[in-house]
């Protein structure tokens, strides 16, 4: 994943923790867990577009 992709990602990932917060913060309990999937996904889409590297 090049730099540019990795800041995109991570950006969107915390807007939508901020407005998961907000959404408990304002009892709306089925939206604040929408966040959940959206970081699954996000963490699929990082790990598939990854490079294959071995740790030494």
């Amino acid at each position: 994943m090049n730099r540019l992709l990795a800041q995109i990602v991570l950006i969107l990932m915390a807007i939508g923790l901020v407005y998961s917060m907000y959404a408990f913060a304002q009892g709306r309990f089925i939206e604040a867990i929408m966040i959940y999937p959206l970081l699954i996904a996000g963490y699929l889409f990082s790990r598939a577009t990854g490079k294959n590297r071995e740790d030494d």
